[in-house]
């Protein structure tokens, strides 16, 4: 017969609980890439959800830094927008605004598969990782996961 006789220690047991416990924490409050996610928004699946209110600050946002965003999540809606020297599986999926007096589109590059069958204007939500591309320098593109038709709001401008 063999007899094993061992004590506990549950204080240490406890302190490796708790040490786990606030590795744990860190790992998951700074798992995207060392850095906490910068906005908070309704839909918490996504690190940055595109608003009429907050649309042009987070686009201005993501495109000054670029580095720092790649690999983040985003949702937006807009409506599909091309310029003649697009890739074929490129596009703007953007919203009118105004500046200097004058009506422009802002928006995202977007890479999507089947963007040639795409109408413009059509409008769409989309979702996507943001990752950095060229287009007449380094950019911000949202290589898209999932995009839905949808009807164009009733305001199609966003605040400047």
């Amino acid at each position: 017969m063999f007899v094993v006789n061992f004590k506990l220690d549950f204080k240490k047991i406890f302190l490796v609980c708790i040490l786990v416990a606030a590795i744990v924490a860190t790992i998951i409050e700074f798992g995207n890439n060392g850095s906490k996610v910068v906005n908070s928004n309704v839909d918490h699946n996504y690190d940055f959800v595109l608003t009429e209110d907050n649309y042009t600050s987070v686009l201005k946002q993501i495109h000054e830094n670029i580095d720092v965003n790649i690999g983040k999540t985003i949702k937006m809606t807009g409506f599909v927008f091309r310029m003649p020297d697009f890739k074929e599986n490129y596009f703007v999926c953007g919203r009118n605004t105004i500046v200097n007096n004058e009506d422009t589109v802002a928006g995202f590059l977007c890479e999507y598969a089947d963007a040639k069958k795409l109408i413009d204007n059509e409008w769409t939500e989309i979702t996507g990782v943001i990752i950095k591309g060229e287009y007449n320098g380094a950019m911000p593109i949202i290589k898209i996961g999932n995009m839905t038709k949808v009807t164009a709001p009733a305001n199609t401008f966003v605040n400047n």
